[in-house]
């Protein structure tokens, strides 16, 4: 016969703990530690807020004015961009071409 290899699984008991003082502390630092946490994420969440707003705001105004252009949009679309070549044997490490609107 063959056994197989006894394998150790996690002991879990299904008793509470005991209510120490040890165990107060515990609680409360890591209800101090969520506590901030959320109220990380809460401050993440309204400067995100505030963006979206910012970004609604500029659309209506873009929709209003069907065929004027925005100079940020204008701005954004004629920068230059460079793009690596991958060949080694070229002596310039880098091809670059403007784009004009």
């Amino acid at each position: 016969m063959n056994r197989r290899p006894s394998v150790d699984y996690a002991r879990l008991s299904t008793m509470p703990r005991a209510n120490t003082e040890a165990r107060g502390y515990l609680d409360r630092y890591q209800m101090a530690i969520e506590r901030a946490r959320l109220e990380k994420e809460l401050k993440t969440l309204e400067t995100r807020q505030v963006e979206i707003q910012k970004r609604l705001q500029q659309l209506a105004i873009s929709l209003s004015k069907p065929n004027a252009i925005q100079e940020s949009t204008l701005d954004t679309l004629s920068t230059i961009v460079s793009t690596p070549i991958l060949s080694s044997t070229s002596s310039e490490s880098y091809q670059t071409f403007v784009l004009e609107f």
